[in-house]
Protein backbone atom coordinates (compact mmCIF):
# COMPACT_ATOMS: atom_id res chain seq x y z
CA UNK A 1 0.00 0.00 0.00
CA UNK A 2 1.22 3.45 -1.14
CA UNK A 3 2.42 5.36 2.19
CA UNK A 4 -0.41 8.09 3.63
CA UNK A 5 -3.08 5.66 1.86
CA UNK A 6 -5.57 3.40 3.79
CA UNK A 7 -6.49 0.27 2.27
CA UNK A 8 -7.88 -2.67 3.61
CA UNK A 9 -7.39 -6.62 2.71
CA UNK A 10 -9.66 -9.03 3.44
CA UNK A 11 -10.46 -12.64 2.56
CA UNK A 12 -13.18 -15.33 2.10
CA UNK A 13 -13.58 -18.90 1.25
CA UNK A 14 -14.50 -20.11 -1.72
CA UNK A 15 -16.21 -23.75 -2.76
CA UNK A 16 -13.46 -24.48 -5.30
CA UNK A 17 -10.39 -26.02 -5.53
CA UNK A 18 -6.90 -24.68 -7.49
CA UNK A 19 -5.29 -27.14 -10.06
CA UNK A 20 -2.60 -28.82 -8.09
CA UNK A 21 -4.54 -28.46 -4.75
CA UNK A 22 -7.25 -30.42 -5.34
CA UNK A 23 -7.90 -31.73 -1.41
CA UNK A 24 -8.14 -27.71 -0.34
CA UNK A 25 -10.59 -25.03 -0.84
CA UNK A 26 -9.46 -21.51 -2.27
CA UNK A 27 -9.36 -18.41 -0.25
CA UNK A 28 -10.12 -15.27 -2.59
CA UNK A 29 -7.97 -12.32 -0.69
CA UNK A 30 -9.64 -8.84 -1.81
CA UNK A 31 -6.86 -5.60 -1.45
CA UNK A 32 -9.34 -2.03 -1.63
CA UNK A 33 -6.90 0.49 -2.75
CA UNK A 34 -8.95 4.27 -2.71
CA UNK A 35 -7.80 6.78 -5.03
CA UNK A 36 -5.30 9.54 -3.39
CA UNK A 37 -2.62 11.83 -3.77
CA UNK A 38 1.08 10.66 -4.25
CA UNK A 39 3.44 10.84 -1.54
CA UNK A 40 7.22 11.66 -1.52
CA UNK A 41 8.38 8.32 -2.48
CA UNK A 42 6.28 8.08 -6.06
CA UNK A 43 6.35 9.34 -9.11
CA UNK A 44 4.98 12.49 -9.30
CA UNK A 45 4.50 14.04 -5.18
CA UNK A 46 1.57 15.91 -4.46
CA UNK A 47 -0.38 14.65 -7.92
CA UNK A 48 -3.61 12.33 -7.52
CA UNK A 49 -3.20 8.43 -8.53
CA UNK A 50 -6.07 6.38 -9.00
CA UNK A 51 -6.67 2.92 -6.46
CA UNK A 52 -8.82 0.31 -7.63
CA UNK A 53 -9.81 -3.44 -6.41
CA UNK A 54 -7.07 -5.95 -6.11
CA UNK A 55 -8.03 -9.87 -6.36
CA UNK A 56 -5.61 -12.98 -5.61
CA UNK A 57 -6.34 -16.38 -5.18
CA UNK A 58 -4.36 -19.04 -2.88
CA UNK A 59 -5.11 -22.31 -1.31
CA UNK A 60 -6.79 -23.00 1.74
CA UNK A 61 -4.36 -25.36 3.53
CA UNK A 62 -1.83 -25.66 6.37
CA UNK A 63 1.16 -24.13 4.67
CA UNK A 64 -1.38 -20.92 3.66
CA UNK A 65 -2.72 -20.49 7.28
CA UNK A 66 0.86 -19.67 8.10
CA UNK A 67 1.27 -17.57 5.30
CA UNK A 68 -1.85 -15.23 5.24
CA UNK A 69 -0.85 -13.22 8.49
CA UNK A 70 2.59 -12.64 6.90
CA UNK A 71 0.67 -11.40 3.57
CA UNK A 72 -1.50 -8.80 6.33
CA UNK A 73 2.00 -8.07 7.75
CA UNK A 74 3.30 -7.24 3.97
CA UNK A 75 0.56 -5.79 3.61
CA UNK A 76 0.47 -3.20 6.39
CA UNK A 77 4.14 -2.39 5.87
CA UNK A 78 3.21 -1.24 2.32
CA UNK A 79 5.32 -3.96 0.13
CA UNK A 80 2.46 -5.35 -1.61
CA UNK A 81 1.63 -2.16 -3.69
CA UNK A 82 3.25 0.38 -4.63
CA UNK A 83 2.27 3.74 -7.77
CA UNK A 84 3.52 3.43 -10.78
CA UNK A 85 2.74 6.00 -14.12
CA UNK A 86 1.14 4.32 -16.97
CA UNK A 87 -0.31 6.22 -20.30
CA UNK A 88 -0.29 10.24 -18.42
CA UNK A 89 -1.77 8.69 -14.96
CA UNK A 90 -0.46 7.37 -11.99
CA UNK A 91 -2.09 4.02 -10.73
CA UNK A 92 -1.87 1.33 -8.05
CA UNK A 93 -0.24 -1.47 -8.70
CA UNK A 94 1.46 -4.93 -7.12
CA UNK A 95 5.01 -4.59 -5.99
CA UNK A 96 7.10 -7.20 -4.87
CA UNK A 97 5.39 -9.41 -2.72
CA UNK A 98 3.60 -12.08 -5.62
CA UNK A 99 0.47 -12.99 -5.59
CA UNK A 100 -1.71 -15.09 -7.80
CA UNK A 101 -4.19 -13.08 -10.00
CA UNK A 102 -5.91 -16.25 -11.88
CA UNK A 103 -7.14 -19.22 -11.24
CA UNK A 104 -5.95 -20.76 -13.84
CA UNK A 105 -3.69 -20.80 -16.80
CA UNK A 106 -0.54 -21.93 -14.88
CA UNK A 107 3.25 -19.68 -13.92
CA UNK A 108 3.07 -18.06 -17.20
CA UNK A 109 -0.68 -16.36 -16.53
CA UNK A 110 -0.11 -15.70 -12.85
CA UNK A 111 -2.52 -18.92 -12.04
CA UNK A 112 -2.79 -22.27 -11.14
CA UNK A 113 -1.38 -25.07 -11.50
CA UNK A 114 2.37 -23.54 -10.18
CA UNK A 115 3.59 -26.00 -7.63
CA UNK A 116 6.11 -23.84 -6.53
CA UNK A 117 4.57 -20.44 -5.92
CA UNK A 118 3.90 -21.14 -2.04
CA UNK A 119 7.35 -21.99 -1.33
CA UNK A 120 7.93 -18.61 -3.11
CA UNK A 121 6.02 -16.73 -1.58
CA UNK A 122 7.35 -17.72 2.00
CA UNK A 123 10.92 -17.30 0.53
CA UNK A 124 10.09 -13.73 -0.77
CA UNK A 125 8.07 -12.61 2.85
CA UNK A 126 11.05 -13.72 4.83
CA UNK A 127 13.55 -11.91 2.06
CA UNK A 128 11.87 -9.04 3.52
CA UNK A 129 11.90 -9.42 7.12
CA UNK A 130 8.66 -11.03 7.26
CA UNK A 131 8.74 -14.21 9.66
CA UNK A 132 6.17 -16.58 10.59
Amino acid sequence: MPPGIQGSMSYSEMPISLQGHSRYSTLKITYTIPDGIQGDRHPSPGSPFQGGVFEAFIPYCEMTKRLLPRLKKAFKQRLTFTVTEKEDAAVVTWDCIPHKTSLQGGKSSNGYPDSSYLTRLSEVLTSHGIEG
